[in-house]
């Protein structure tokens, strides 16, 4: 596909057939970065998403036999607030039945129980105690990147985690993509990573898969670059790759 103008020298986009297709290609792009780490520095630091878009690049990822996982620190990007830590729909939980065994151990949660701020404080600093080498990440219906959400994200934050209340749109989302049954059941506030620790990792890659979605990568990739879109902070990374199929990418415009 052609590449859409105004896109940072450093970010790519490619758009596959489907989520099978996405999910591989995204899977073999963090694969790469998550090897040459470890290869590296012993190690390698990666901040996953939980959400059904990353459902095939997750699987293709876990499946990849040349990844040690024991050499993984895993963390995620938010917590609802309100959901018990083994609620099948939260977000630790997800990734968590998801990641391989080896890489268990050394996955960090973030367990907002009744005091959220002082779990932000507490993940903020773990994030914060060592350079993350991936972030895997998708962009919502209203273009927001984990919950950092139109009209309540600075792409300058001085916070790397923050307690956030959820955008209408975004609560709707979860009910739409069948993870709970009515809005009203969906928390109302979620423990997020913001903007600047998202990015701050060496290497994003971003999978978007649906003609939900495609309004937001639109935006993200060819809008302004402002916080009204929080999904357009990728074109400021140096090393990014959105990875979308033919549906999510429907929206955007041709040169």
């Amino acid at each position: 596909m052609t590449m859409p103008p105004g896109l940072a020298e450093g970010v790519s986009l490619r758009v596959g057939d489907g989520a099978d297709d996405v999910g591989r290609a995204a899977a073999a792009e963090a694969s790469r970065a998550i090897r040459d780490t470890i290869g590296t520095r012993g190690r390698a630091r990666v901040i996953f998403a939980s959400a059904p878009s990353q459902e095939s690049m997750l699987a293709a990822l876990v499946a990849d036999p040349d990844i040690d996982w024991s050499r993984v620190d895993a963390f995620h990007m938010d917590e609802y607030v309100g959901l018990h830590e083994s609620d099948p729909r939260s977000f630790g939980q997800w990734i968590e039945d998801r990641l391989p065994a080896s890489a268990l151990g050394s996955l960090e949660r973030i367990r907002p129980g009744t005091d959220a701020a002082r779990e932000a404080a507490r993940y903020a600093a773990l994030i914060s105690a060592a350079p993350v080498d991936l972030t895997c990440m998708g962009i919502g219906v209203n273009g927001h990147i984990a919950f950092n959400e139109p009209g309540d994200t600075r792409f300058d934050d001085p916070e790397r985690v923050r307690v956030v209340t959820l955008d209408p749109a975004s609560r709707q989302q979860q009910v739409d993509e069948a993870l709970f049954d009515h809005i009203d059941e969906v928390p109302a506030t979620a423990v997020t990573l913001t903007v600047p620790a998202l990015l701050a990792a060496r290497s994003v890659v971003v999978t978007v898969v649906g003609q939900p979605k495609s309004g937001a990568v639109a935006s993200a990739l060819t809008g302004p670059l402002d916080p009204s879109c929080p999904a357009s902070a990728i074109r400021m990374h140096a090393h990014a790759t959105v990875h979308a199929d033919v549906a999510a990418a429907s929206d955007i415009p041709a040169q």
